[in-house]
């Protein structure tokens, strides 16, 4: 909150699974994206998540406004080839979240209408020395 009370940026989440956690959603105030308020939110929400015992994190990060090449097209049949050349022609917030360590694990087609896809990261919170190879 600034000094007048309004709120600025607030994160949301739930676990959807006994050990996965959903993070939605995350919401800055324009005048103060990128200027580091929401890598502060989501890695409380990342604390908070280990926490509670979670060790994946996974998010949508919806495309409604042909932000990016996986946007606009047919993604069926082959949905991941095309998520595996996904470019960003728009500003799309999938690159915040990989800067936060969020890999792109998959793409649902036309979940906000015909052409407008959810693009799905996920992060582990749980140290990775602790999975057996």
């Amino acid at each position: 909150m600034d000094k007048e009370g309004k709120v600025l940026g607030w994160i949301g989440g739930h676990r959807a699974h006994t050990n996965c956690w959903e993070l939605h959603p995350l919401v800055v105030e324009k005048e103060l994206r990128k200027k580091g308020t929401g890598a502060v939110l989501a890695t409380d929400f990342e604390d908070q998540v280990k926490q509670r015992g979670g060790l994946t994190i996974y998010l949508g990060a919806d495309d409604e406004d042909f932000m990016t090449t996986v946007s606009g097209i047919d993604l069926f049949p082959n949905s991941l080839e095309h998520l595996v050349r996904i470019r960003n022609i728009k500003g799309h917030p999938y690159e915040f979240y990989q800067k936060m360590g969020y890999a792109l694990v998959g793409v649902i087609p036309d979940t906000d209408g015909l052409g407008k896809p959810d693009i799905i990261l996920a992060k582990r919170v749980e140290n990775k020395e602790s999975v057996k190879s």
